[in-house]
């Protein structure tokens, strides 16, 4: 109970949620003694962004036994991405390059493969990334510059 006083008078919403906290306690909410003196302790996290895209709508596109689809909100918000290869098979990274609306290129990150029951090879992320396109390609673990199966490119 004590963490949940410090929260809420951290972020001063007791009185927004009618919540009644003793003046004793709300005094103590906004610092917290460190246990070393040599150390500041702050419940203020100003600069931690929060980034939530959102799952308004899908896109899905396949090529060959390659398929890519990503869960995006507006025109620029990619809130996660799945790419499937239509059989199993070990060695394999998804390589997955986002884009501006520009056609600039502003990130790429790697995902290894799942091998659920059925006969695919699974790969996902929920990457929250503000982008207009995300292209999927599955690459050769050893060498990610050998694109074994793609590129399949989906536009929020």
């Amino acid at each position: 109970m004590k963490r949940i006083r410090y929260a809420i008078g951290a972020i001063g919403a007791a009185p927004a949620l009618g919540l009644m906290i003793p003046a004793a306690h709300a005094a103590a909410a906004t610092q917290h003694a460190p246990g070393d003196a040599r150390k500041t302790v702050s419940l203020r996290h100003v600069n931690m962004p929060l980034v939530s895209c959102g799952h308004r709508h899908t896109k899905y596109t396949q090529h060959g036994l390659l398929g890519g689809q990503i869960g995006y909100s507006g025109t620029t918000c990619i809130h996660s991405q799945w790419a499937d290869l239509d059989r199993h098979q070990t060695g394999l990274t998804e390589r997955i390059r986002f884009y501006s609306a520009g056609g600039s290129m502003l990130a790429t990150r790697w995902q290894a493969g799942k091998f659920p029951a059925s006969q695919t090879t699974y790969f996902s992320s929920v990457p929250n990334l503000n982008a207009h396109e995300v292209c999927e390609a599955l690459v050769a673990n050893g060498n990610h510059n050998d694109v074994k199966y793609g590129p399949v490119c989906e536009t929020a």
